[in-house]
């Protein structure tokens, strides 16, 4: 079915170049096996156990000076597997058949095996580098047609071992991600010039689960006597028809010494795992990353801590209503036994104080753990929403509150041995209105809006605030109960 939906986009295809085409190619310039678009590759990993088929298909008119119209067709398919949670190992078999004037010759390229060393080694990721070795093996159908004996089209093999070097890198956000490769060719035949290919795209809805579009450009460079420069841009979507199962289309324009004009191409992508169960899925589950185990959570003991009045704009409140929302947080929980400052004389009870005044404290009032910080800063934007003059601006007030903050655990009873944690986070309180066209001035939204809903504002950065302490104290602090971390807590 691939091979019919190829041939029958051929004719909207342009001539090609057939002295271009007659010329032997480098096999390791091929198509990614893993994750990527339909060129440029991606560096994020596939994780151990997953694996990729990918089935494309090309094809397109020629014209021979001796045979007339013909048609060449190029068929990839490719098998990647996660080897470890950074290292993917990939094959690729092209696969070639060219017909004109009656003749025909088709077999196999040149298989590609890939490397990629990936970095950071987990999957979604918003920034992934990776390293790739593409090794083109000269395997590929070497016989002799009567077709060759005129001429012929394509050589299907280059006759010599491959070796292509490629740095990748992606960057990702929520609804958009961005793609970059360049790399180093170099070629095993004498007759094939060594080639620098870079290119770049850029994917939207990659984590949908239904439909994606993408675009890219490539540009492969020939280093030699008579340099040459071939240019691509590509337009394509992928459809998610089944679980795991994804159609691919892609229009192609070449450039310059490209030998295809235009090209429309077809294909198939599946997504699954191995191991530890073979099954297919869709790539908006396959690449989630695994939930983290639980902490199991069985305190022996109830701990007592003491939380110091955070210092630093003192105008606000700020430090004391921080505690509060604390004190708020922690009471309820049978383990912890929250102790007031307040009640007790002779102790300090406001500011950042040093660990040796927070030693002092500990042993006169038994604690077990203590807090103390300071608020680095108490910031309120009114104009932060994105703005392109005189096109559009979203009106947004933005509120940020940053705390230094120190804590305390003395693990024995003496108050000798301890754990500390020092860090500093910050929180976010955001108030937006819709989008303006064609503005003509900056827009202060709090004008409109009443003191309770700026309040609103305030108070949720504040409360951010305190959402990021506890997850920060329960991925450091065994005593503290699991659910404040961040993904169960929000």
């Amino acid at each position: 079915m691939l091979l019919l939906v190829s041939l029958w986009f051929a004719a909207e295809a342009g001539a090609q170049d057939l002295a271009l085409l007659q010329l032997p190619t480098n096999s390791a310039i091929t198509i990614p096996g893993g994750q990527g678009l339909d060129l440029v590759a991606s560096a994020e990993p596939l994780g151990k156990g997953r694996f990729r088929l990918r089935a494309q298909n090309r094809s397109a008119t020629v014209v021979s000076p001796d045979l007339g119209n013909g048609t060449i067709y190029t068929g990839y398919y490719g098998f990647g597997y996660g080897f470890s949670d950074a290292m993917d190992i990939t094959m690729v078999l092209p696969f070639l058949m060219d017909g004109a004037g009656g003749l025909n010759k088709y077999g196999s390229g040149d298989p590609v095996l890939g490397i990629k060393w990936a970095r950071p080694g987990r999957i979604r990721a918003g920034t992934h580098i990776a390293f790739q070795l593409l090794l083109g093996l000269p395997l590929g159908y070497k016989g002799e047609h009567a077709i060759d004996s005129i001429g012929g089209i394509r050589q299907f093999s280059s006759g010599g071992l491959d070796i292509g070097l490629n740095a990748l890198l992606d960057v990702h956000f929520r609804k958009v991600s961005f793609y970059a490769n360049g790399g180093l060719f170099r070629p095993g035949n004498v007759a094939v010039e060594t080639q620098v290919v870079y290119g770049i795209g850029v994917e939207i809805g990659r984590s949908s689960r239904w439909v994606s579009f993408n675009s890219e450009y490539q540009a492969r460079v020939a280093l030699g006597a008579q340099s040459r420069a071939a240019n691509i841009l590509k337009f394509g979507a992928r459809i998610q028809m089944f679980r795991g199962i994804e159609l691919e289309f892609n229009q192609e324009i070449g450039f310059l010494d490209h030998p295809t004009p235009s090209q429309f191409t077809f294909g198939v992508r599946t997504h699954g795992f191995l191991s530890p169960r073979r099954r297919f899925v869709s790539r908006s589950t396959a690449y989630v990353p695994p939930a983290p185990p639980k902490r199991i959570y069985e305190p022996d003991s109830v701990l007592r801590l003491a939380i110091v009045e955070f210092g630093g704009f003192e105008e606000y409140s700020a430090g004391e209503r921080i505690v509060e929302r604390l004190r708020h947080e922690l009471d309820p929980h049978d383990s912890l036994e929250v102790v007031d400052l307040a009640r007790y004389s002779g102790i300090p009870q406001h500011g950042p104080l040093t660990p040796q005044q927070l030693s002092d404290i500990a042993r006169k009032l038994g604690l077990d753990v203590i807090i103390s910080g300071a608020l680095t800063h108490y910031k309120e934007n009114r104009f932060a929403g994105l703005r392109v003059p005189y096109l559009f601006e979203v009106p947004e007030t933005e509120v940020k509150v940053g705390l230094r903050y120190r804590v305390m655990w003395f693990s024995s009873p003496a108050k000798i041995e301890m754990e500390a944690l020092s860090q500093l986070i910050e929180g976010e309180g955001r108030l937006r209105k819709r989008v303006r066209l064609i503005p003509a001035d900056r827009r202060d939204i709090t004008v409109a809006r009443s003191a309770a809903e700026i309040q609103q504002v305030h108070e949720g950065a504040l409360d951010d605030l305190v959402f990021n302490l506890l997850d920060n104290m329960s991925q450091h602090f065994s005593w503290v109960p699991p659910q404040f971390a961040y993904a169960d807590y929000r």
